[in-house]
């Protein structure tokens, strides 16, 4: 019972605004429909009440019916979209209830007054009036004040008016409108409250969605910031990485009386090369975008080790010993093995290392295995070392040294030319060939 007078009281505050404006603009969306159905039935029930009441009657309640629907409609039109605030809403409710119940009262207390009086009549007139209720069920349940008014002031007289008779047929008519009106109240009541709930449900859902998506956005923005700092801090390591490998590499090269465009120059060949080779079935694998940048970046590291060599050796004008030679030979393990011990310091392998170990210990390998420190042969020379023995021989012999003067570019290529298959891997002896121009570019731009 307190359910029946709660949907009757259709209460509206702030809390249930939502839902209660969705049921109103859904009641609202099937009133044309209803007024299109009343206005088609109610002729038909003049009709079945024109032999037995007074014609005038009848065509004042048709009038009237007639008129209420324009107001209905009038309203409708003026006003369907303001469902924004509580006191519209309460306006529309108020409206709704008044013009059903005055609707189920023209129906209920008409029947009253032109009830027939043969038995045909009376139950095709029930017919139609149990019809009507029916669709006050489906269509007026969004709104249930709308609905008991017109099912209870519509079925109320028409029962009491058919139990009057007081015979067992009308008793047992009046006996099954009772049942009639109760299952249409409950049911009516039951569908109210499934749409009032899945309304309220799916509010509720999109409240959470709209939660989870402004959540889901601080969380995204915190995502990008972060990742910016990330990123910025990635950078700047970067950065500070590549200064020191310059620092470094520049501070072995001074000990060598080697200058900063020497570095400069190996590494915009080593470049120079890989860039051709990259697409090459031998070299494809191994010379990823990443990797030649690091070749880039590493080149410079590959005579580290000459930190390590003593400065009468590295630094004398004249012809070496053969053991000052031994010593000089060296270099590449001493380079090797430093970037080695600094990589040993990580959790896990580093792939940046690990190309600067093989550079600076492999670049003076040969491909018949004559080289030096490991006599590694062929393709047991890793790709780095090889591009950089091109890259470090090219250069030094087109520079000028305190024991030799520097050579043209035409007899430094003369040279690497007569070292293919034997010094120099000839895949890259090739490619070197391919792209001469290059490097003689390359080397004007950055000249001692």
């Amino acid at each position: 019972m307190n359910s029946f007078f709660d949907d009757l009281r259709f209460y509206i505050d702030e809390e249930n605004l939502f839902v209660r404006a969705e049921q109103l603009r859904a009641r609202l969306k099937l009133l044309p429909l209803m007024l299109v159905v009343q206005i088609v039935i109610e002729p038909l029930y003049i009709w079945l009440m024109w032999d037995i009441a007074s014609h005038r009657q009848l065509m004042i309640w048709l009038s009237t019916a007639y008129l209420l629907h324009l107001a209905e409609m009038v309203l409708w039109i003026q006003r369907r979209e303001d469902l924004g605030n509580i006191e519209e809403c309460q306006r529309w409710s108020q409206d709704l209830f008044n013009f059903a119940l005055v609707f189920g009262m023209m129906w209920g207390v008409g029947t009253m007054f032109f009830f027939p009086s043969d038995l045909l009549t009376q139950v095709l007139l029930v017919c139609v009036l149990m019809g009507l209720t029916a669709g006050a069920a489906t269509m007026n349940s969004m709104h249930p004040p709308s609905f008991y008014a017109y099912v209870l002031s519509l079925m109320v007289p028409l029962t009491f008016r058919v139990m009057v008779e007081q015979d067992e047929t009308h008793i047992a008519l009046g006996a099954m409108l009772l049942l009639f009106l109760l299952v249409m109240l409950s049911s009516g009541h039951f569908l109210s409250k499934f749409i009032m709930l899945s309304l309220r449900q799916r509010f509720e859902n999109e409240s959470l969605a709209e939660q989870l998506a402004s959540m889901n956005g601080v969380l995204e923005h915190k995502v990008e910031e972060r990742t910016a700092q990330l990123q910025h801090k990635t950078e700047e390591v970067a950065q500070i990485r590549d200064v020191t490998i310059m620092a470094m590499a520049s501070l072995a090269e001074t000990r060598d009386n080697e200058t900063g465009n020497h570095l400069k120059r190996t590494q915009n060949y080593i470049r120079a090369l890989a860039l051709r080779l990259r697409h090459h079935p031998h070299f494809k694998d191994f010379l990823t975008e990443d990797n030649i940048e690091s070749l880039y970046k590493l080149a410079p590291l590959h005579d580290i080790g000459k930190v390590g060599i003593p400065d009468a050796i590295l630094l004398k004008k004249g012809k070496l010993t053969m053991e000052e030679f031994e010593i000089m030979k060296t270099h590449p393990l001493l380079g090797g093995n430093a970037i080695a011990m600094a990589e040993s310091g990580l959790p896990t392998p580093n792939r940046f290392l690990h190309i600067a170990r093989e550079i600076a210990t492999g670049h003076h390998e040969k491909w018949d295995g004559s080289g030096y420190p490991l006599g590694l042969k062929g393709k047991e020379i890793p790709i780095s070392a090889r591009l950089m023995a091109v890259a470090d021989v090219y250069d030094a012999l087109i520079s000028r040294r305190i024991y030799k003067e520097a050579l043209s570019h035409e007899d430094a290529m003369a040279y690497i030319l007569q070292g293919e298959g034997n010094h120099f891997d000839p895949d890259v002896v090739e490619a070197f060939q391919q792209i001469q121009d290059e490097f003689r570019q390359i080397a004007g731009q950055y000249q001692d």
